[in-house]
């Protein structure tokens, strides 16, 4: 299953990579890698492009949605809270999040994979 979120991630990637490009930009994700995790970073012009595409939205199919975990910005409207049994949660989709993060003007998301975890994605957003 790791194979298949890692190239989901780097699907994601491209395909922004792919919009920007048909956009007109010449810009590209931020891809860091570490030991433990592997993040890609979008501007916020990067972000407005993906909300309008709408391809964050495969991170809410069955397939994906155990396998992530959501940081929203301590402004956003979508609160974390502890639910005993699960942990911290988020009520809400990747859609949501990041549609909320292209309406502020710096607004960007990031997406990292972290192999030590048991749900391996996490959906950042910053404004």
């Amino acid at each position: 299953m790791h194979k298949k979120l890692v190239g989901l991630l780097v699907a994601l990637a491209a395909v922004t990579g792919l919009l920007l490009i048909g956009g007109g930009h010449a810009s590209a994700a931020d891809v860091q890698d570490t030991p433990t995790r592997v993040w890609v970073g979008f501007t916020p012009a990067e972000t407005k492009q993906i909300a309008a595409s709408g391809v964050e939205s495969i991170f809410d199919t069955p397939q994906l949605r155990p396998y992530w975990y959501a940081n929203p910005d301590r402004d956003s409207r979508y609160k974390t809270f502890y639910v005993p049994g699960k942990g911290y949660v988020v009520y809400t989709s990747a859609q949501a999040m990041v549609k909320e993060a292209a309406s502020h003007p710096n607004g960007r998301v990031w997406v990292s994979y972290n192999k030590t975890l048991p749900k391996p994605l996490t959906l950042w957003t910053e404004f």
